[in-house]
This record gives structure tokens, sequence and C-alpha cells, in this order.
């Protein structure tokens, strides 16, 4: 039986448009409302999980922009546009938690050792206190956490959303030679005032299972500063008419952007076109350089918590249930990369196009490559040495019984991401059959994408006990790259009946391929450990160890990790489809109906894997549809 869902969305849009001062200022403003609430109740299969969960969006959107002719010299027009967007989310999630045993100490201070005593110090037999808080983890406490329990948490999100953008156009003729010049400036800043995450901390949600003692803490969303960016760009649109009959266009121009943490950087493209052929064929190409800027991941990331029990009498029976102690020790990491860089998406392209008649084909190839993508890590540096104590008690009192180093690790923003992608587009237009009131369009793609990591991956081959703790092994990712790969087509016709107003719009997708695949390189050889002492780094000779035999040999067969490279097996799907509709009627000059279906005919394939027999993948999107009116006063 299937879960319970529900979603419900609704939106109005309100427009006002009007001329001020002789028709030179234009304006436009509008209003948008949006309505949207997901909803999974439980069903007979819940009941040992208990699972469910709620989610609604209300937000708005303010806009306006306008345009004043001013045609003073060069100087034509400027436009400008602002707009403000706040969007309230409120959702929970709750269910029951298996497996799920761990510390919790609820404070957010590096260093503080909790006990299950709130407020109380606890000294060892010497008279040393052990316990370490301030003032603000006075009523916090470690709790040590069931095997299973129903955790239960909100989120409370509150994005505010601001943008101003201003250009200036100036135009010149001289003969056969346009020159048309933009210069702007635009400025956008993004925050949230929400509390973020929240639920009780005696029950929190399931912990991380990334590293060794990881931990988590609520984080309000208040506390993380917005994120304004600023931008400035000029851009000159040259056209050439070259013997009255050839057309050279030239569009060139360069922006500059400045963001919160990362600094600036500029961003230069060009674009050009010539009709070799008046009204029949032109070609065109053009280079580019767009700056990607980080989101609030990557700006400002949580920080990374870890638990460390140095005490646990919580089962010990021979001692009273109200005297057995439960301490921990927490430990903090700031997780920013103050070295972030901006990463650049390089694009070049070339095509065609070719008009015949009322039949217009535009054909283009490209190539990019995204560097120094943004991707979480682990680094030589997310690798830090903790002393963990550990006590027990004596007939004495508590004693220390061990102290031992061991190692703990993160993953943080790094620009380590690489991303090429070739592909071909081609959009035809067929233009309207009069005779049957239809007109046809048919575009698509066919797009390959490599994406790969540098530096390095790591390998910790460790139990949870500090006693088992093992350096940890350091692997290149040297020829790992995943590879996708997908064909589509898609055929739009829109009958129309103008004596009636109506307009019917049928959309046939086709994904006629679509694969995934893996390479890897020297992934099961280790190159170097960190030492668990100080996490300093040890790197092996080159080609000293070549056969996992060898490192067994040396005393670091711990270090060897057991790859699997089912991923290079070409998981590929046959061909599947998607219809979409859209029926729209203009009752009058004043209104206009329109109902859609998505996936309208309820399509879900299932292709086997071929990776691992017996499991199915299910493809094409979720079958939704709506009604829109449009009400123009």
């Amino acid at each position: 039986i299937s879960s319970y869902q529900h979603y419900q969305r609704a939106t109005t849009k309100l427009l006002y448009s009007n001329t001020f001062f002789n028709n030179k200022l234009r304006t436009n403003s509008s209003f948008d409302f949006v309505y949207g609430k997901d909803q999974r109740e439980r069903n007979p299969d819940d009941e040992q999980t208990k699972t469910a969960s709620e989610g609604r969006d209300v937000g708005f959107t303010l806009n306006t922009n306008g345009t004043w002719n001013i045609n003073k010299g060069w100087l034509k027009t400027l436009r400008y546009v602002l707009s403000g967007t706040y969007m309230d989310k409120d959702s929970y999630y709750e269910t029951v938690y298996s497996s799920a045993t761990s510390p919790y100490s609820m404070t957010t201070t590096n260093g503080a050792v909790l006990s299950n005593f709130a407020g109380q110090h606890i000294y060892d037999v010497n008279g040393n206190q052990i316990t370490n808080f301030g003032p603000e983890d006075i009523n916090h406490y470690a709790v040590y956490l069931p095997s299973s329990y129903l955790g239960h948490y909100e989120i409370d999100s509150r994005e505010v959303n601001l943008f101003a953008k201003v250009t200036s156009s100036l135009f010149k003729a001289s003969g056969h030679v346009n020159n048309r010049i933009l210069i702007g400036a635009d400025f956008r800043s993004d925050g949230n005032v929400g509390k973020g995450k929240t639920y009780d901390p005696s029950t929190p949600p399931y912990r991380s299972q990334y590293g060794h003692n990881s931990s988590f803490r609520p984080r309000n969303y208040k506390d993380i500063p917005f994120i304004n960016q600023f931008g400035a760009y000029v851009e000159d649109n040259f056209k050439w008419s070259i013997s009255g009959t050839h057309d050279l266009n030239i569009q060139a121009g360069v922006r500059y952007d400045h963001t919160s943490v990362v600094g600036g950087i500029f961003s230069p493209r060009v674009n050009a076109s010539i009709d070799l052929i008046p009204n029949l064929l032109s070609l065109q190409g053009g280079y580019g350089i767009a700056a990607k800027m980080p989101s609030l991941l990557y700006l400002y990331p949580e920080n990374a918590y870890f638990e460390y029990i140095n005490i646990n009498e919580l089962a010990n029976e021979n001692i009273p249930e109200s005297q057995r102690l439960f301490m921990t020790t927490t430990e903090v990491r700031q997780v920013d990369n103050s070295d972030l860089k901006i990463a650049q998406n390089h694009k070049a392209e070339v095509g065609f196009n070719l008009r015949v008649g009322k039949t217009n084909l535009n054909v283009i190839a490209y190539k990019e490559r995204l560097k120094d993508g943004y991707v979480m890590s682990q680094t030589f540096n997310t690798f830090n040495t903790f002393i963990y104590n550990e006590y027990q008690r004596t007939e004495n009192g508590i004693e220390l019984s061990s102290s031992l180093p061991v190692l703990s690790t993160y993953a943080k923003p790094t620009n380590n991401l690489n991303i090429e992608t070739k592909g071909l587009e081609f959009d035809l237009n067929i233009g309207r059959i009069d005779a049957i009131r239809t007109a046809f369009q048919i575009n698509g793609s066919w797009m390959r994408t490599k994406s790969w990591r540098q530096g390095y991956s790591f390998y910790d081959n460790s139990e949870d006990a500090a006693s088992a703790r093992k350096p940890v092994a350091i692997y290149s990712q040297d020829g790992n790259a995943s590879y996708k790969q997908q064909f589509v087509t898609t055929l739009r016709a829109t009958h129309n009946i103008p004596r009636i107003g109506f307009v019917v719009t049928m959309t046939a997708q086709a994904i006629w391929q679509q694969s995934n695949w893996n390479t890897f390189g020297n992934d099961s050889i280790p190159v170097g450990y960190l030492a668990l002492e100080d996490a300093s780094v040890n790197m092996f000779p080159e080609g000293q160890y070549t056969t996992t035999q060898q490192v067994k040999d040396a005393g670091y067969g711990y270090m060897l990790n057991n790859v699997s490279h089912n991923n290079a097996i070409k998981e590929s799907y046959s061909p599947y489809f998607c219809f979409n509709l859209n029926v729209t009627k203009e009752i009058s000059d004043m209104l206009r109906v329109s109902f859609f279906a998505n996936n309208m005919f309820r399509s879900y394939p299932r292709r086997e894997s071929k990776r691992n027999p017996g499991s199915y993948t299910q493809l094409n999107n979720r079958f939704f549809f709506g009604l829109e009116l449009s009400l123009t006063l």
C-alpha cells in the first residue's frame, strides 16, 4: 500500500500597466501569490514507523518594471526592475527511528563536557573537575538515546529575496552600421529570517553516519547572514549590413559580479552570426565565461559536531539508577572555507539557421566546461586529532582509564568539482498549416556529461572504540569519473479555432536514449595515510606499491578498501514517452481559462537494472493537473 500523499497548489497573479508623461514612461507592476501544501498521512503500512509529514508554502512577490524613453543623442531608453519576494515555509516530519543509539549533549560549545545531571560538576578521585561548561550550558545535559524512539522535527523557513536592476540603452546608426550598447547594474540580496530546524533535544533527528562520533545541532536561520550580490555589465550589439543583403551581427560584453565571502570576478562573452545566403542560411557561433556563484550551503555551511562518550554507567545495575553517570565531550569544528573561489563555466558553440518559406531550422553544437565547481569534500585539513579521554568508576571514585588520540573528520566546501558537457540541440518550426489550423514544432537535444573530482579520497577502516582507531588511508581520484548521456525530442502541436477562442496544445516528449556509467582509476591501492597521532600527511613513494599483496606485506592491509566497480556497467533505458495537454478557452477579451495535465496518461515505465538484476527504476514525471484563470481589467 502506498503512502497517502496529497499535493495542492494555488496561484494568483495581478497585473497593472500604465503610461506617464505623454507615454515617455511605461510601467508594469505585478503581485503574485502562491500557496502550496504537501501532506503525507499515515496508512496501514506506517503503523510501525508512524511516519507522517506535512509542508506548507505561502508567499508573494511584488514586481515593478518600467521603461523611460529618453531619446537624447545616443541615450534612448532607461529600464528598471524592482522586485521582492517573501516565502513562508513550514513543515514537519516524524517517524520512529531504529538502531538510533548514540550520545547527544545539547551544547554547541567546543570543548564542553556535560553529564546527565544538568548544571552539576563531576570530579575525579583527585578532586579535579572533569565536566566543563559555562552559564550558556547550565540547563543542558547529556543523554544516551535509546535504540528506538519517535522523533519529530519542524522547519520554519521565511525566505526573503530582493532584486533591483537598471539598464541604459544607447543606439547609433551610421550608414550600414548600427550600434546598440547596453550598460547596467543589478543587486540581489537573499536571506532567511525563519527559526530553522527545531526539535526536542531529548529526541533529536537521526544522527549523521558520515564519520565516527558525528552529531548535529539545531540551526537558527536568522543567524545566517544575507547573501548580497552586486553585478555590473556592458554589452555592445554591432550590426553591419554588408552590401545591403548580408548582415553581420556581433554581440560582445563583459560582466563583473561580486558576492559575499568569495569576492568578485569578470566574465566576458562574444557571439556572432552572418548571413551566408540572405533569408535562407546563416552561421552563428560564440564563446563566453559565466560566473557561477556559490549558494548558502557553500558560503555559510553548518558547523561539524562530534560527541565522545567519557563514561557510560546507564546499563550498570550494580549502581543505583539515580547515581548512574553518563558524560560526553563535544567537539565543534568550523566548516567554512575562506579560500573558496568563484566557479566559472566556459562555453563555446557553433551552429546554423536555415529558413525555407515558413519552416525554420536552428541547429547548435556546444561544448562547455565547469571549472572550480562547488562540492562538499574531505581534504587534508578536515582531519583533526582529538585526545579521547575515557573514565571508569572504582572504589575510590571516577578515574581516568585511557587517553588516546582519534581522528575526527568532516566535509567542507571546496572547488574540487569539474564538469564537461558536449551536445547538439535543434529546433524545427514548421509553422502553421492553415488547412488544419495547427502549428507544429519539433525540438530535441543530445547531451553527454562527464563529471569528476580533484583532490584525494580517504578511507577510515576503524571501529568506534578509541582503542580501535587506525590511521586513515589516502587514495588518488585520478581516473574516476561519472558519465551521463541522453537523447530527447519534443513534438508540440498547437491547434486553434479563433472563431470560438479555443486553443489546444499537445506535447509529446520522447526520451530515446538515457544512460549512465562510471570509469575508475587507481582506487584500490592507497598512496599514503594520515597519522593517528597528529593528522600529518605521509605519502608513499610513487610506485612503491602496485598490488594489494605488496600493501599487505608492508603491514598496511587495513588500509585496503574493498571497492566495487559495479557502476562501470552501463545502465541504459529503452525509449519511453510522456504526453502533456493544455486547453485554453478565451471566454471574452478580459477572461481566459486554461486546463493543463502533465503526464496525462500516467505513464510510469519500469526498467530493470543491468547492474543489479531484479531491481527496477520507475521513470517519467508524476502526473499532475490544474486550472489557470486569467482576468484582465
